[in-house]
């Protein structure tokens, strides 16, 4: 009886040896996969990486240079699935005519997401106060509370005066709402408006300018990059009259947004500083009333102009029930990019004649 305990017993004994010597060995087999697997992971990351940098280094040094097609440009991991669709070219796309003045222009159907007519629209160019939109998204995705106040500094206003910027005409000691502030933003254009808006979301000019480039690459922007939240001449802040078409219909695509890009006007009330308040009109209304063509009725926009970048306009309208968004940069007076927005709509989306300048505007 004894000697069969014995027995059993050094049977248990080395089963629960064995066991235990082919736990060890499996550890270990895992302790030298798992770095290896990581290794690989890093270096497709690494290379992918590499890539990428070396794709966006080699666009950033060709200041005019005419940008590949979506689907030949390589996206980081991050805006894999960016939330904007660019527009395709159909049979019917055609190339703007050379009586419309603009070195860049993008035309397109945001229902179909097609694009209508086009010129030079993914060549880089300076996208002034159209920037602003840009400004504006990052803006409403960041506040919580448009109530909310800034205190305004002399930061923020004396540097803007003394460039001749748009100003919305905020004066050091108010405190604005941030309603208050992206209305004179948008429609006054105004550039103290959109410094108050940095400082109060992100601290600092610089740190808001960030969270617009992570914006863009999010969007899946192919050569946009900014350096300011104005749109004042930087040569290493420009865009594509594309991209800008893609940021303004992300734009419209948010409530808040849509509602102050097709403000017509806003009263801001007074204060100590302005006893009289102050009344900012839409630059884009200012110069048209957007029904002027038949079939068409131009919902809102930005607008834009330095000396570099031209003049700008950007707009959305109703053509037929459909949303069109058309963007006209590098024009040579503000009031060609004008008749020229009239006319495409009316042209290439309804089918009608192009605008006549002897009709009365604004």
């Amino acid at each position: 009886m004894d000697k069969e305990r014995k027995l059993f017993s050094g049977l248990n004994l080395l089963r629960a040896g064995a066991a235990a010597f082919l736990f060890v060995l499996t550890a270990f087999g895992v302790s030298l996969a798992v770095p290896k697997l990581k290794g690989d992971t890093e270096a497709v990351q690494s290379t992918a990486a590499t890539a990428y940098s070396d794709e966006n280094t080699s666009a950033a040094s060709t200041h005019e240079a005419q940008l590949t097609s979506g689907s030949d440009t390589e996206r980081s991991e991050k805006t894999a699935m960016p939330p904007v669709v660019f527009p395709a070219k159909t049979n019917d796309t055609v190339v703007f005519g050379k009586e419309y003045d603009a070195s860049n222009a993008i035309l397109i159907n945001v229902d179909r997401n097609e694009i209508v007519a086009c010129k030079d629209e993914r060549y880089r160019m300076y996208p002034a106060s159209l920037t602003k939109v840009m400004t504006l998204i990052v803006a409403v995705e960041n506040i919580e509370d448009l109530r909310d106040t800034v205190r305004i500094t002399d930061k923020m206003v004396t540097p803007y005066i003394e460039q001749d910027a748009s100003r919305a005409g905020f004066l050091p000691g108010e405190t604005p709402s941030i309603k208050d502030l992206l209305y004179g933003m948008i429609l006054n254009s105004g550039a103290d408006a959109a410094a108050a808006v940095a400082k109060y979301v992100a601290g600092s000019e610089e740190k808001f300018v960030r969270l617009m480039n992570d914006k863009a690459e999010e969007m899946g922007l192919y050569a946009t990059h900014f350096t300011n939240v104005t749109g004042l001449h930087d040569p290493h802040h420009y865009s594509t009259a594309e991209d800008m078409a893609m940021i303004l219909e992300y734009a419209i695509g948010n409530r808040t947004c849509k509602k102050i890009l097709s403000a017509v006007e806003y009263e801001y009330s007074a204060t100590e500083q302005n006893p009289e308040g102050l009344t900012f009109a839409s630059t884009l209304f200012s110069r048209m009333y957007g029904d002027e063509m038949e079939g068409v009725k131009v919902l809102g926009g930005k607008t834009g102009y330095t000396d570099k970048a031209g003049n700008c306009i950007e707009s959305f309208a109703n053509v037929g029930g459909e949303t069109y968004i058309l963007v006209l940069c590098g024009g040579k007076t503000k009031w060609n990019v004008v008749y020229g927005t009239l006319s495409a709509y009316s042209v290439y989306c309804a089918g009608g004649e192009p605008y006549e300048s002897s009709r009365s505007l604004r």
